[in-house]
């Protein structure tokens, strides 16, 4: 290891004195076991293994994907229902709409991207939720947004 240290001289100059230190040390300092860990995180993500320290986040994340597909499943029996728009809510993120299933009314959010674009009148085809406490929450509309106001 070598280092360089600024040393006056009787002269009162400065100049560049290196010393070479010789240690025994095999114990890795800090920010080499960092260093270390990183380095075998990425060959280890390379390989397709997760870290042997996170195995309880790679759990969660197998159940958040169980549930996510379990959620596919159901949106995918899900029957399509065709809404008519009633009101711009103040949220920008949502409208209110009515549909009608067996002859009688129902009113539903369903939240868009930007509801800058829609009005009034116009018909959104949205998969209707299975569960009937997600009826209550809005309904998430995945179809094309509006080029412009009230154009499709």
């Amino acid at each position: 290891m070598l280092l360089f240290e600024r040393r006056k001289s009787l002269d009162k100059e400065r100049r560049l004195v290196r010393i070479e230190i010789h240690t025994d040390r095999e114990l890795p300092t800090e920010w080499e076991k960092r260093k270390m860990r990183k380095a075998d995180r990425a060959r280890l993500a390379a390989v397709g293994r997760r870290d042997p320290q996170n195995q309880n986040v790679e759990v969660a994340e197998v159940k958040a994907a169980e549930q996510t597909a379990e959620v596919a499943q159901a949106s995918g029996d899900a029957e399509k229902v065709e809404v008519k728009i009633l009101r711009i809510c103040p949220n920008p993120r949502l409208v209110e709409c009515s549909y009608v299933k067996e002859g009688v009314e129902f009113r539903c959010l369903v939240r868009v991207g930007r509801n800058g674009n829609f009005v009034r009148g116009m018909k959104l085809s949205v998969q209707e939720p299975n569960d009937p406490r997600a009826q209550s929450e809005p309904w998430q509309y995945a179809g094309p947004l509006p080029r412009r106001r009230g154009c499709w």
